[in-house]
């Protein structure tokens, strides 16, 4: 991905014609991962998701009368991940510690820094866009 192919994917994405909600939420997890793991594209990749967020069909909700719409499963997927980094400290408990060394543990506690640094990187641009509120 680069900010002059962003049109190019986005309608790629949207020709594969997602066909229900879970989809949908599978999609915008795969962009979210793609944006933790190449930080230095969180903006690019906060693009993407806004060009997205207009192209997607809304689908049905099971347990509401409100629509699942893409705004709302990109709500829910980045309260997810977020809720999943505060879990994961920096801090590693024995069992993760046990066989490791010191710059195993250090390597390892690096990602971790890194993921958390890209999520709160990737929830700005997407705070930015108006895509997720302050409320948030």
């Amino acid at each position: 991905i680069a900010p002059d192919n962003i049109a190019i994917i986005a309608q790629r994405i949207v020709d594969v014609k997602v066909e229900s909600s879970e989809e949908l939420e599978i999609v915008i997890a795969l962009i979210m991962k793609k944006a933790l793991t190449e930080p230095h594209y969180c903006e690019t990749y906060a693009d993407l998701v806004f060009k997205l967020k207009s192209e997607m069909p809304e689908f049905p909700s099971e347990s509401s009368s409100k629509p699942v719409t893409f705004k709302s499963t990109l709500l829910n997927v980045t309260q997810n991940e977020f809720e999943q980094l505060s879990s994961d400290s920096l801090d590693f408990t024995e069992e993760e510690k046990e066989g490791k060394d010191k710059e195993e543990l250090d390597f390892l506690r690096k990602k971790r820094k890194d993921r958390c640094l890209a999520n709160i990187k990737f929830i700005g641009h997407l705070f930015l866009r108006s895509l997720l509120t302050a409320r948030i």
